[in-house]
């Protein structure tokens, strides 16, 4: 109890002055900040003026340009061979005179009619020269360079010192130039035909009383059907009756072949088949019999410029 009366008689001392601010941390301003806001702001002011170039920078690396190197153009197509490397072909003008000279033979006398070319080819080597053995076309020009028709040259047989005259049917006399060059096989352009699952295929080609139908497998020959048809009342009715029938009498002798003649509803039929895998190479003298495994290319090609319609 003692204790309770001190406590109530202790003095309490208020000393009445002014309060001392306490420093509780200090923040030291650094100098080199200055500069680094004066170095942003300057890299912000490069980027806006030079965004347009950095933009473009930017599209070209994401989408760099491909140079495409530029094909020559042969517009005029003059020969079946597209290789640049190919040899011009020379062009002659179609008149009276014309004659072409090559190394052991010459082509003149040339005559246009509304259907046929004629001219004359004179062996000047020491050789026969025959032409079946040879790959010569001539390619007939209107006055704007296109080219009209292609004749296959291929069967002619001449002695040295000789000479033949020749004469082929044209589809078009609106001709003012020529040409007569060699055109190998290995040049001829590509023809592959549409064929099943099985890699096999046909072609026909036409002309006049002929239709040849071709069968292919894996665009390679290996059969041939010739087929002729003349109407009774045919002025040259009779006259191909009788060749029918020795043609049919010889092919018939000849393995592998298989040829009838015969008459119906008013029609003269001359129909021979071939088995290209039982005959010989070599065994016909008829130019459009090719050999087994030829390529459609050249009976393509070759066909056509003998004046036949293939699809």
């Amino acid at each position: 109890m003692g204790d309770d009366i001190l406590a109530k008689n202790k003095k309490v001392v208020i000393v009445d002055e002014e309060l001392t601010p306490t420093v509780l941390y200090t923040k030291k301003e650094k100098k080199g900040s200055i500069i680094w806001l004066i170095l942003i702001f300057a890299i912000f002011i490069a980027v806006v003026i030079y965004l347009p170039d950095i933009t473009l920078y930017i599209d070209e690396y994401l989408n760099p340009t491909v140079n495409v190197p530029v094909t020559p153009s042969n517009p005029n197509n003059d020969n079946p061979n597209d290789d640049e490397d190919a040899e011009e072909v020379t062009r002659y003008e179609l008149t009276t005179d014309l004659q072409i000279t090559e190394d052991n033979f010459t082509l003149s006398n040339f005559v246009v009619t509304d259907s046929t070319i004629s001219f004359r080819i004179t062996n000047t080597g020491t050789e026969l020269l025959d032409f079946s053995e040879l790959d010569y076309f001539l390619e007939l020009y209107n006055a704007n360079r296109m080219l009209l028709q292609r004749i296959m040259v291929s069967d002619q047989i001449i002695a040295a010192g000789s000479g033949v005259n020749v004469s082929y049917d044209i589809t078009n006399s609106s001709i003012t130039n020529i040409s007569f060059l060699e055109i190998a096989s290995t040049d001829y352009p590509a023809h592959v035909l549409e064929a099943d699952d099985s890699g096999n295929a046909t072609m026909t080609c036409t002309k006049g009383y002929e239709t040849v139908t071709y069968a292919f497998t894996d665009n390679l020959v290996y059969a041939i059907e010739d087929l002729f048809t003349v109407a009774t009342t045919d002025p040259n009715y009779s006259t191909l009756y009788s060749s029918y029938q020795a043609l049919a009498a010889t092919y018939n002798t000849i393995g592998g072949l298989n040829s009838t003649v015969s008459v119906l509803d008013n029609n003269l039929t001359f129909r021979t088949t071939i088995n290209l895998a039982m005959v010989s190479e070599g065994t016909f003298n008829n130019v459009i019999y090719y050999p087994r495994n030829t390529d459609a290319k050249i009976i393509n090609f070759e066909l056509e410029s003998n004046g036949y319609t293939c699809n």
